[in-house]
C-alpha cells in the first residue's frame, strides 16, 4: 500500500513540475507528509491489515459477481408469434416489426398493433436504417418504404429486384437486373429517380450487392468480375454529394475473391467481407484502404455490430499430449483496425448473433454467451427446440425465438 501511495505522489509531482526552487519546496512538503503518513501506517497497523483484508474481499466477491456464468432464466415478456412461421422479425427499441410474404406489422412494446400493410411477395426482403424500412420482392417490381409511423410511399421499379438499402430520409438504393442489362437506382420516396447507374458484364461486372449511406450520399457496389476463367471482384464507390459527376466513381479496387457483403458501419466506414476475411476502407472525399486482414484457417463465421467485427474460425492449434484444444478460436477487431478481443470455445453451434458487449452462439436446443474476452457470461440447455436468439436492450436480457413464442428473457 506505502507503494502504491509513494508511486501516486512522485507521478504528481512529476506531472506538476515547475521551476527548480518550486520543486524543492515542494519535495519538502511531501517528504514531511510521506513521513507522517509512514507514522501513522506504523501506529495502525492492526487497523491497515485489516482495511486491505476487507478491500481484498470486497474485490474478490466483485470479480466473482462479473466473472459469474449464469445457468437460469426468467420471462421477462412473451408475445404468441403468428401462425406464418416463415415470418421475419426485426427489433426496434419502440416495438417489433413482423413481415412476411402476405404482409408487415408494427407492435409497440405494449403489445398493441400500431399498423399493418398488406401485400403479396414471393420473396420478400427487408432493410434498415434509423427509423425507415423498405421491403422489396426480389425478382419482381415492388418496394414499400415504412416508418414507425406507417407506410411513407410505394415504388414501381422498371426491372426486377435483386438488392436493396434504404437510408435514414428514405432513400433507396437498389440493384435491377434482367436478361439484358443491370443498373443501380437511387429513388425518394415518392418513386423518383435521383440516380441511374448502368452495369455491363464487360465493364463495371456484375453487381451482387451494394451499400447506402445513413444520408444517401456515399454508395458501394460489389461487382463480380470474370476474366480468363477467374473470378474476382471489383469495389466501386460513388460520392453522390458532387451531383454533376454523381455516375463517375470515386474510386475502385479489385479484389481476387468474391465480396458478397459490404456495409456502411458509420458514415465514412465501409466494410467488405470476403471468404478469407474481411477489409474496411476510409470513405471521405477520397476512399483509401485502412485494414485488409485475410486468415488462412476457413471462416465459419463472421459477425457485424456497431461498432465490432468478428470471426469465427477451426482452431488448427495441435493439443499438447494427454490434452485436449477448444475446437473453434474467436477474433473480433474494432473499425480502426485494432483487436477487440480472442478466445477459444469449445461448443458445437449452428448460428451466431452479437452487440457491442457479448457474442451469442447457439444451435437447435443450447446457447453460450461470451464477453469478447472470452468469459461464458451464460450457458443454458433448452427443452424445446429454438430459431433464435438475440441480444436485448438491456444486460443481461435477450430475445428467444421459437416455433409458437417471442419471449423477452433474463439471467439469474
Amino acid at each position: 500500500m506505502l507503494f502504491f501511495l509513494k508511486c501516486v505522489i512522485l507521478g504528481t509531482i512529476l506531472l506538476f513540475k515547475k521551476d527548480d526552487s518550486e520543486w524543492k519546496k515542494i519535495k519538502d512538503v511531501l517528504k514531511y507528509r510521506l513521513w507522517n503518513l509512514k507514522g501513522w501506517v506504523k501506529d495502525h497497523k492492526k487497523a491497515v491489515i485489516l482495511g486491505a483484508a476487507v478491500f481484498a474481499a470486497l474485490l474478490g466477491l466483485v470479480f466473482g459477481f462479473l466473472l459469474r456464468t449464469y445457468h437460469h432464466y426468467e420471462v421477462v415478456d412473451s408475445m404468441e408469434r403468428k401462425s406464418d412461421t416463415s415470418a421475419n422479425y426485426y427489433f426496434r427499441k419502440d416495438g417489433v416489426v413482423c413481415y412476411s410474404k402476405d404482409g408487415v406489422s408494427f407492435t409497440n412494446n405494449k403489445g398493441e398493433i400500431v399498423w399493418d400493410q398488406v401485400f403479396g411477395m414471393a420473396a420478400p426482403k427487408m432493410s434498415t436504417c434509423g427509423d425507415y424500412m423498405a421491403i422489396g420482392d426480389v425478382g419482381a417490381n415492388s418496394v414499400y418504404i415504412f416508418n414507425g409511423a406507417g407506410n411513407q410511399g410505394e415504388i414501381t421499379l422498371e426491372k426486377p429486384l435483386q438488392d436493396l438499402r434504404v437510408s435514414r430520409q428514405g432513400v433507396v438504393a437498389v440493384i435491377l437486373s434482367d436478361d439484358a442489362a443491370n443498373q443501380i437506382n437511387l429513388y425518394d420516396k415518392q418513386g423518383n429517380v435521383l440516380v441511374s447507374v448502368k452495369a455491363t458484364i464487360g465493364t463495371t461486372g456484375y453487381p451482387l450487392t451494394l451499400a447506402l449511406s445513413e444520408d444517401a450520399s456515399r454508395l458501394v457496389v460489389s461487382y463480380a468480375m470474370f476474366n480468363d476463367g477467374k473470378i474476382s471482384t471489383q469495389l466501386v464507390f460513388y460520392n453522390f454529394s458532387n451531383m454533376e459527376s454523381s455516375s463517375e466513381p470515386a474510386a475502385t479496387y479489385t479484389c481476387d475473391q468474391l465480396i458478397p457483403k459490404v456495409e456502411f458501419v458509420n458514415g465514412q466506414t465501409v466494410l467488405a467481407c470476403a471468404e478469407d476475411g474481411f477489409r474496411i476502407y476510409r470513405f471521405r472525399e477520397t476512399v483509401a484502404e485502412q485494414m485488409n486482414q485475410t486468415f488462412e484457417t476457413e471462416l465459419k463465421s463472421i459477425f457485424m455490430t456497431d461498432k465490432h467485427i468478428g470471426v469465427v474460425m477451426k482452431n488448427t492449434q495441435e493439443a499438447p499430449e494427454g490434452k485436449t484444444v477448444d475446437k473453434y478460436i474467436v477474433r473480433a477487431y474494432n473499425f480502426s483496425g485494432g483487436k477487440a478481443g480472442s478466445f477459444t470455445f469449445d461448443f458445437d453451434y449452428k448460428s451466431v448473433s452479437a452487440s457491442d458487449n457479448e457474442i451469442i452462439f447457439y444451435n437447435d436446443r443450447e446457447c453460450e454467451v461470451y464477453s469478447y474476452r472470452g468469459h461464458k457470461k451464460f450457458q443454458y440447455a433448452f427443452e424445446h427446440n429454438i430459431e433464435s436468439i438475440l441480444p436485448g436492450e438491456k444486460t443481461g436480457e435477450y430475445i428467444l425465438l421459437d416455433a409458437q413464442n417471442m419471449q423477452t428473457i433474463r439471467v439469474k
